[in-house]
Order: structure tokens, then C-alpha cells, then sequence
């Protein structure tokens, strides 16, 4: 029914009443419905709903720009610690080819980036090629997007409060344990050690050219000498899988997730007839590293993490002295929440140490068991080396009949009276936050 046409002596209904007292605005020429409302009829006075909405949805709003270029508007943020800072309109920088992110860091400052801190409010997700910006600048801003909440995830890679860490050249060493670190970077010709153990979390990428040594850890069985006549036993390793003094039976493997580091081996037997004789030390099991980023990693360089070879005994005089058993490999974790790449230059050795030569008529000492490599992200690409093999047995000398220490266990229990067991290479795929 048509909108109703008003002359004199037309009756006002019902209808027409109820119509008119619940108005809509649709262009449709019907009681009750006014034309559609446009930007045109809303006032741009101050405090009226026009600017108020406009300031909303315009808030740090990120547009193309010329070129390699991005222009923001402004608006305010509040930060970590509670203070509210002002973001002035301005424009960034993009780079060529790649997908570029635009961001608001912890700090109160838009800077863009090939990936998102963990840190950050992000604004805009915007890809180049050939010098300019390809399709659409996609808002990233937290109001148009689905996010965990922040208190129930877990912030993977950690907050990056370190900063940058980039060793160019040289060397240095690693010994305070955890580090939070933005990117990491270890660059081809740099050598960095890991003294014993570190756990890096990186919110950015991780890239390893050089090369990082891990320092060995966990002690082997000790060494002493002695004049007195008769014999004596080897003392075991430390760490969960230390081997036996002079044992057959090899020290046991075991998770990372329980200890994560080698173990060291055991040290020899020694009997002495006449003369004094030394015992020889077990080696040591290697410590470890673990990464853990938020963008990608990659590695082209070497790591490593080998037990240390098992000791040689000695005899001055009539006697026999067994090897030390070797010490087990170490770890290396590398954890991504984007990807893991191991180029076909990379290496990663994690082998269990030898065990040490016997003199007279001892026995070789027994293998230390490989190391653990474990690698976590939901892409996994490598071509590497990756060396995980236990320690071979020690030469024995004469009939030996004295019984070498056994090696360490950590990936591959170690050897008793033989070589250490392989250690083991850990791959899993995992799903992103909030997929």
C-alpha cells in the first residue's frame, strides 16, 4: 500500500498512526518510511555522532601510499605500563618484495616489519612487488580481527626486551642461562659458545651462519693416583645418565624434557701389582641449547654439542688401567612458530664421546650415547647434517681383563663394555596460535 495522500475530509487511521510512530528510513513510499539516511545529513559539528564514529574507525588507520610508501593516521595507544601516548599521522617505509607488517611496538612507536612482535598492536598487513604495493592494504588493527585472549596464551619467543643480539664477527660466549632477544644472529665466520646451557627466546627470527659450540657439562667420573697395591674400582658420571665405574652396564637414556643436558661417562679400573698407577677419567657429557622464536629460523652454519672422549689411565710399575667411558652428546632444540629451515650447509653434531684406550691388560672403555636434536614448528625443512651416532669403544690392551667405565647416556643409553647407543632425532609439526 502506497504512502496515503492527504485532502480534506481524509481520515486518519489507525494504521497511518501506528505507521508514522515507528518510522524507517528505506525509500520505500510507504506509511511510516522516509528516504535512507546519508553522510550528507549528518551534521560534522564536534561532539555530534558523524565526527565521533569517523575519529573511531579512522584510529591509526594505515593507507598505500606511492611506491614503497604507507601513510598512517593518528591516535592514541596505551602502553605496558598504563601511560597513554599520542601517535602523530606520519608515513613509512616498505620493503620490496615481501610482506611487509605494520605495527605499534611496546615502545609507543609504528614501525613495520617482515613479521609481528609478540609485543605489539598490529595495523596493517600490506605486500609488495616490483616496487609497489600489490593489492589491498589489509587492516590488521585488534577491533577488525579474531585474537587469543591475551592472558591465556602463552607469548611464544618470549617479549624480546633484550633486544637485537647480532655477533658479526669474532667470538663470545653465552653463560647467563635464558636471554629474551628480539632477532638472533649469528653471522657466517662468528663463533659463539654456549657455556654450559642457554635457553634463547627470540620474538623475531633466529639465523645462524657461524658457529655455536656447546660447552661439555655434566662431569665424568674422576681421575686420581694412587701407590696402593690391589684394586680399584672406577667412580660413575654425573647427570641422569651417568655411566657406571667400571661397569658392563652402560649409563641409561633418557628425555630432554627431564634433563636437558648429557651425562658424563664413568672412569676406569685400575689394578696395580707393584708401582702406582692413575685412574682414568670419564668424559664429559655436553650441555645444551634451546631456542625458542617467533618467527622464522634458519640455520646454515654449524652447531655443536659431542661428548667428550673418555680418559686414558696410567701404571708405573706391573699393573693395568681400563679407559674412562666417553661422555654423551647434548642437546639442540630449535623451536619455531613459523618455520625451521636447516640448509644443506648446516651441521649438527650431538655425537657421544669416545671411550678411552686401555693400558696393559684393561679393557677399552665403553661409548658415551649420542645427543638429542629436536625440532618443533609447523614447517620443518632440512637437507643438514646431522651427526647422532654413540662414542665407539676404547681399544683394549692385552687380555682385558680389567673392565673399562661405561659411557654416559642421554639420547642413546652409552655402551657398557661396547659402543654408546645412537641418539635421537625429534621432529614435530604444531599449529600456530589461534588456528
Amino acid at each position: 500500500m502506497t504512502k496515503t495522500t492527504f485532502t480534506n475530509g481524509t481520515a486518519v487511521t489507525p494504521e497511518f498512526l501506528n505507521a508514522i510512530n515507528n518510522p524507517v528510513f528505506d525509500d520505500a513510499d510507504f506509511d511510516g518510511h522516509f528516504p535512507r539516511i546519508t553522510d550528507a545529513d549528518l551534521s560534522s559539528s564536534p561532539g555530534n555522532v558523524k565526527p565521533e564514529w569517523q575519529a573511531f574507525r579512522d584510529t591509526l588507520k594505515v593507507s598505500a601510499g606511492t611506491g614503497l610508501s604507507a601513510s598512517y593516521l593518528g591516535g592514541a595507544i596505551i602502553l605496558p605500563s598504563g601511560e597513554t601516548s599520542t601517535i602523530a599521522p606520519a608515513t613509512v617505509s616498505l620493503t620490496n618484495n615481501a610482506t611487509n607488517y605494520v605495527y605499534v611496538r611496546s615502545t609507543g612507536v609504528v614501525e613495520v616489519g617482515l613479521f609481528l612482535p609478540s609485543r605489539c598492536i598490529p595495523l596493517a598487513k600490506i605486500v609488495t612487488v616490483a616496487g609497489a604495493i600489490s593489492g589491498a592494504v589489509i587492516d590488521l588493527r585488534p577491533r577488525f580481527a579474531i585474537t587469543p585472549l591475551a592472558n591465556a596464551i602463552k607469548v611464544f619467543g618470549g617479549s624480546g626486551d633484550e633486544g637485537d643480539y647480532n655477533l658479526a664477527s669474532g667470538s663470545a660466549t653465552l653463560d647467563r642461562g635464558f636471554y629474551y632477544y628480539r632477532n638472533f644472529t649469528v653471522a657466517a665466520g662468528a663463533t659463539l659458545t654456549i657455556s654450559p646451557f642457554a635457553r634463547i627466546f627470540c620474538s623475531g627470527t633466529v639465523s645462524i651462519a657461524g658457529t655455536v659450540n656447546i660447552s661439555q657439562f655434566s662431569s665424568g667420573g674422576t681421575s686420581f693416583s694412587t701407590q696402593v697395591i690391589g684394586n680399584i674400582g672406577g667412580l660413575p658420571g654425573s647427570g641422569p645418565g651417568g655411566g657406571s665405574g667400571s661397569s658392563p652396564t652402560g649409563g641409561q637414556a633418557y628425555n630432554y624434557a627431564a634433563t636437558p643436558y648429557g651425562s658424563g661417562g664413568g672412569s676406569g679400573f685400575l689394578s696395580i701389582t707393584s708401582g702406582s698407577g692413575a685412574i682414568a677419567p670419564g668424559g664429559r657429557g655436553n650441555g645444551g641449547i634451546w631456542i625458542e622464536a617467533a618467527g622464522a629460523v634458519s640455520v646454515s652454519g654449524a652447531i655443536n654439542a659431542r661428548g667428550e672422549n673418555g680418559g686414558v689411565g696410567s701404571v708405573s710399575g706391573v699393573g693395568s688401567s681400563s679407559g674412562g667411558g666417553g661422555g654423551s652428546g647434548g642437546l639442540v632444540l630449535i623451536s619455531s612458530l613459523t618455520s625451521i629451515t636447516l640448509t644443506g650447509a648446516a651441521s649438527i653434531d650431538v655425537r657421544g664421546g669416545n671411550g678411552g684406550n686401555g693400558v696393559g691388560n684393561g679393557d677399552g672403555g665403553g661409548g658415551g650415547g649420542g645427543g638429542q636434536v629436536v625440532l618443533i614448528s609447523p614447517t620443518i625443512t632440512t637437507t643438514a647434517t646431522i651427526q647422532l651416532t654413540g662414542g665407539s669403544k676404547g681399544t683394549t690392551a692385552g687380555t682385558g681383563s680389567v673392565g673399562g667405565g661405561s659411557g654416559g647416556g642421554f639420547g642413546g643409553a652409552g655402551g657398557g663394555q661396547s659402543a654408546g647407543s645412537n641418539g635421537q632425532l625429534i621432529t614435530r609439526n604444531i599449529l600456530p596460535v589461534g588456528n
